[in-house]
Parts: C-alpha cells; sequence; structure tokens
C-alpha cells in the first residue's frame, strides 16, 4: 500500500534565501548524523553548488560539465575517505553516461522525470560480493507512473539498486527528506516495494505531498534485496513541482 508523507507548514513569511539557508542546513545535518557518518560531506557540495548556475543537470537529466568538475573538485578534497572518494567518481562517471543504464521507466510517452544530482554505490550488495549502483528520480505529479503515481502539487520518488534481484516485500529503511524552498513545507517519504521489477532489479517508490514549488530532496537509506539489505550514502535533487 503506497505511503505518504507527513508534510508540515511554517507561517514564516521569510524571504526566499531563507528558505535555502534552510535547506543547506537539512543537507548539512544528514550528513552528519550518526547513520550517514561514513557518507561524503553534503554541506560542502551544497556550497559549491551556490556558486554555480541554476540548473546543474542538462536536458537528458545528466550532470553539466560545470558539475561534474565540482563534483571531482568536491571528491578531490584531501579530508574526503579513499572509499568515498571512489565512489563519488564512480557516481559521476555514471551519472555522465560511462556506465549502465538508470532507474528504468516504463517505455512510450514517460512522464517529466528529475534525476537526482549523482548515483549512489553500495559496496558488497550483489551476492555479498559485487557493489550496486543506486540511481533516483523524482517525478511531479500529475502522474500515473511509476507506481503510486501522485496528484498536482505530490512528488514520486523512486530508487532503483542496479543489478540486485527482486526487492523484498518488507522495505522501510530508504527515505526520502524534502523541503519546498516556496512554501517552508517539509517532511520525510519512505520509499516501499509497489510491485515495479518484479523480476529486478530491487526498486522502491513513493509518493509525497511536497506541494507546488522548488524542492530539494536528500534520499539516503537501506533497501532490502532477496539477498540481503544494502545500504546507499546520500544523493540530492532540486526539482520544480507544478
Amino acid at each position: 500500500m503506497p505511503m505518504f508523507t507527513t508534510a508540515q507548514r511554517s507561517s514564516s513569511s521569510a524571504p526566499r534565501g531563507a528558505a535555502a539557508i534552510a535547506a543547506t542546513a537539512l543537507m548539512a545535518f544528514m550528513s552528519i548524523s550518526p547513520a550517514h557518518a561514513d557518507a561524503p560531506d553534503l554541506s560542502s557540495l551544497a556550497a559549491l553548488n551556490g556558486e554555480a548556475s541554476s540548473n546543474p543537470l542538462d536536458g537528458l537529466g545528466r550532470p553539466t560539465p560545470e558539475t561534474q568538475q565540482r563534483v571531482r573538485d568536491f571528491a578531490a578534497q584531501p579530508w574526503v575517505p579513499q572509499d568515498a572518494r571512489s565512489a563519488i567518481l564512480t557516481a559521476l562517471n555514471f551519472a555522465s553516461g560511462g556506465g549502465e543504464g538508470g532507474a528504468p521507466l516504463p517505455e512510450g510517452n514517460n512522464p517529466a522525470f528529475r534525476q537526482f544530482y549523482w548515483p549512489t554505490v553500495s559496496a558488497q550488495c550483489i551476492g555479498g560480493q559485487g557493489n550496486s549502483v543506486g540511481s533516483a528520480i523524482a517525478v511531479p505529479g500529475p502522474t500515473d507512473m511509476p507506481t503510486p503515481g501522485a496528484a498536482e502539487g505530490e512528488t514520486v520518488f523512486l530508487f532503483t539498486a542496479l543489478g540486485t534481484p527482486t526487492a523484498a516485500e518488507k522495505q522501510g529503511s530508504m527515505n526520502v527528506q524534502w523541503f519546498n524552498l516556496d512554501t517552508f513545507q517539509f517532511g520525510t517519504t519512505p520509499l516501499v516495494n509497489n510491485g515495479i521489477n518484479t523480476d529486478g532489479p530491487t526498486t522502491v517508490s513513493g509518493r509525497a505531498a511536497t506541494g507546488k514549488g522548488t524542492v530539494v530532496a536528500v534520499l539516503s537509506g537501506a533497501v532490502n534485496t532477496a539477498e540481503s539489505a544494502c545500504s546507499f550514502p546520500p544523493t540530492a535533487a532540486f526539482l520544480e513541482v507544478n
């Protein structure tokens, strides 16, 4: 059964800049929480993003050359652990078109979607040995796909762990934390097994009442495949919900 987000809204009428600061604070909190202690520091990447153009992706959802260079600069920081550096650069190569396909959508007239800033890697996820690259997308409503769909002012988040078998029925550890820069609404949306890719790879999704406006989303956590649980460091996206 699809799971909905509990959304909250502030009565503040502070300017948009304050909302951006709050969104950056959300990303910083994610980077230092104990559950993500080994993950790259997203607050630093957010700071780099502030110096860039407003659109980090090209028309196909891939990082622009400017974005690619900023991610490489981030990975090159001396305080970034080697395993995190390798994961970031592997993910960048994947996102830029150097790897296999990303999160699958049905063929035909697919809805407009926003791919997350970079894919994320789970070590020894496949058969206890191979690494799985995770790819995530956000699809603003109204849309019927991917399942569970979304109405106007809502967003569907979908995550796929490539190379894995089908998803276990019990999920609940992969979440998207989101913040609407225009309305100050925010919430946490769990991604669950909604019957997508029943033959694999593991794919989970969830619907969020984000409201209309510019939304920043941070995805992180673990998915349960038919074989094991696989943890993925955070990835992020900015999207417009109309």
